[in-house]
Order: C-alpha cells, then sequence, then structure tokens
C-alpha cells in the first residue's frame, strides 16, 4: 500500500504546472494588466509569459495591447518576453502618422508624428522672413525657435490637416504669372 502511495504522489506531482503571474499594458490609460503562464515549473512558465502591443510604425493600423504573444500573421503586432513580473514589457506609445506640408512651395514629407502640425505665415502677413514665409513642418512655436530671423507668433499661422499650410498667394500667382505676361505682350 505504502508503494501505492509513493507512486500516486510522483505521478500527481509530476502533472502538477506553475502558474508565473506577470504584467502587461493592456491600453493608453489603463494600468498594467495582470496576466499568468503556466508551465511545467516556474522557469517553463516564465519563458511563455509575453506581452503584445503595435510594433511603433508609423501609419500602423494595430492598435491591440495585452497579454500573450500576437495571434500568428497579425501586420503591425509585436510580441515581447515578459522577464518582469512587476513592470511587464510593452509600453504605451501613442500612434504616430505620415503627413506632409508646403515647405517653400512644395509638398514635403514631415517626421511622422502623433498629431498634424504645419506651419506658415498668417494671412495678413506680408513680411519677407523666409523662415516664415516657407512654411514647414511643425508648430509655430518650433519654427520661431529654431528660425535664423526671428519673427512674431501673430504674423505666424498653425494648421493640422496634411499640406494645410499654403497661402492663397502662393496658390494664385503661378496661375496669374502666365496671364499677366500674355497682357504685357499685347
Amino acid at each position: 500500500m505504502k508503494l501505492f502511495a509513493v507512486v500516486a504522489f510522483v505521478a500527481f506531482a509530476s502533472v502538477q504546472s506553475v502558474d508565473y503571474a506577470f504584467k502587461c499594458v493592456t491600453g493608453a490609460a489603463s494600468a498594467p494588466a495582470d496576466c499568468t503562464a503556466t508551465g511545467d515549473d516556474e522557469a517553463a512558465a516564465k519563458l511563455l509569459a509575453f506581452c503584445h502591443g503595435p510594433n511603433g510604425d508609423a501609419d500602423n493600423t494595430y492598435a491591440e495591447y495585452g497579454c500573450d504573444k500576437c495571434a500568428q500573421d497579425v501586420a503591425g503586432c509585436m510580441s515581447c518576453r515578459s522577464s518582469d513580473a512587476t513592470t511587464g514589457c510593452n509600453t504605451y506609445e501613442a500612434p504616430t502618422f505620415s503627413f506632409q506640408c508646403y515647405l517653400e512651395g512644395n509638398a514635403t514629407d514631415c517626421t511622422p508624428a502623433v498629431a498634424i502640425a504645419c506651419f506658415g505665415p498668417a494671412k495678413a502677413y506680408n513680411g519677407k522672413v523666409t523662415d516664415l514665409t516657407n512654411g514647414g513642418c511643425g508648430t509655430c512655436a518650433t519654427a520661431r525657435t529654431a528660425a535664423s530671423d526671428a519673427f512674431e507668433l501673430a504674423d505666424c499661422a498653425d494648421c493640422s490637416k496634411t499640406l494645410c499650410n499654403t497661402s492663397s498667394a502662393k496658390v494664385l500667382v503661378p496661375f496669374l504669372a502666365p496671364l499677366i505676361a500674355a497682357l504685357f505682350f499685347l
């Protein structure tokens, strides 16, 4: 009978699995969630502890955060091994988007950002500060800080749509120039 009890105990002990508790971020404003990985022992359970989230690329449409690995063949998802039980391995990052702004009258690719930001001269501005009249990516405040020739913030206009920083004068000049030239030769 003792032999049976020992064999039953050994069999029962070998089938026991171990849970490893860890944390993963599950969204923008949420605290890390409790997650669990199960293995034959603690070391095996830790090897199965994964979190997932967006891979950080610009224009990524994948936005889910959570426990476990990414589902297979999910574009834009990245898995990470969670070796720290208290903090997890995935962190929330605000998504970034590609956009363009006019710079010297030409559409220019800007560094992907959380929010679209273009700047250019305000409608009433008639000065000649090229750091302002050229326009560009970013905000008026950032452009003013980086400008070699200072300008007043009141003379600058921010906008938040792609290619939004063109002035009506810049649009009309290419159309009016041939008309003026034709009238000159008449």
